[in-house]
């Protein structure tokens, strides 16, 4: 008799990843908050452009296909770091992001693969794209005045990446898919 393994569905997302030297400047910054719980993993800051939820093992082919298509199509570009930000109305906050200045290349990109990927019957959140870098999901309350944006930097998109998300806070990089040069 044979045994078949079970296998457990993946938490997955596309999303950019961000170069190592901002990551340590954004984990730098977040250093000089001491006493402040709840910050991500430097190692894990990325950009999601549209969050899948679970899925089977089965479903990366389809989704592959779907992200080299995609891909071929959008030329690497510049972004830019910006505001922080929060989702919240008050002025404290659970969850603090780092917004990106205004791209028409990345809206785009965001906005095909999207796009693309209900159009091959994938479901995923359709909440409005709002590009942001999620800094921290705080324990308690957090109050907003209290942080100052980290110096804007500027860094360069070159691949669009296949996430698995885990506990804790951390991610693994399945597939990456390079952006067509300039």
């Amino acid at each position: 008799m044979l045994h078949q393994m079970e296998t457990h569905p993946l938490r997955l997302f596309f999303g950019l990843p961000l170069p190592s030297a901002l990551r340590e400047a954004l984990a730098r910054w977040q250093r000089n908050h001491p006493g402040v719980e709840g910050w991500s993993r430097a190692e894990g800051l990325h950009l999601t452009l549209a969050f899948l939820g679970q899925r089977p093992e089965a479903s990366l082919q389809g989704l592959e296909a779907v992200a080299a298509a995609v891909a071929c199509r959008h030329q690497t570009f510049a972004l830019a770091t910006g505001a922080l930000g929060t989702f919240s109305r008050s002025g404290t906050t659970r969850l603090l992001w780092l917004g990106l200045a205004p791209s028409p290349a990345l809206a785009s990109l965001a906005e095909d693969l999207r796009g693309r990927l209900l159009a091959s019957g994938e479901a995923l959140d359709t909440k409005p794209f709002h590009p942001h870098v999620t800094l921290a999901r705080f324990r308690q309350a957090q109050v907003m005045a209290m942080f100052k944006a980290p110096q804007a930097q500027g860094f360069n998109v070159d691949r669009l990446t296949l996430f698995e998300s885990h506990p804790q806070g951390s991610y693994t990089e399945l597939r990456s898919w390079s952006l067509q040069g300039l």
